[in-house]
């Protein structure tokens, strides 16, 4: 079943002309170059978004838990972060 298939498509790439050949084989790079930034703008947009509040956590103790600076620090970001998308956001009436 493969090899029928294979042999097909090996007789339709030999019957095209070298210059059909050519403009084929131009679409690749620019099927993988969109393919590649499509990925790339999803993964980061998911990463943004499930990583959004998670700042310094590389920064460990020997135990491996954050130390008390660090998670006071890290509170106080996320509070800062909270706080600035509250005032970005517009008031709506109904308090909503």
């Amino acid at each position: 079943m493969i090899k029928k298939k294979y042999s097909a498509m090996v007789k339709w790439w030999e019957d095209k002309s070298e210059q059909e050949r050519k403009r084929i084989r131009s679409y690749v790079p620019v099927t993988l170059y969109t393919v590649a930034v499509f990925y790339g703008i999803i993964y980061l947009s998911i990463l943004n978004t499930v990583n959004r509040y998670n700042h310094g956590n590389t920064v460990k103790s020997w135990w491996g838990g954050d130390l008390p600076e660090v998670v006071l620090l890290k509170e106080q970001q996320r509070k800062a972060i909270e706080d600035s998308f509250k005032a970005v956001r517009k008031r709506v009436s109904g308090g909503r």
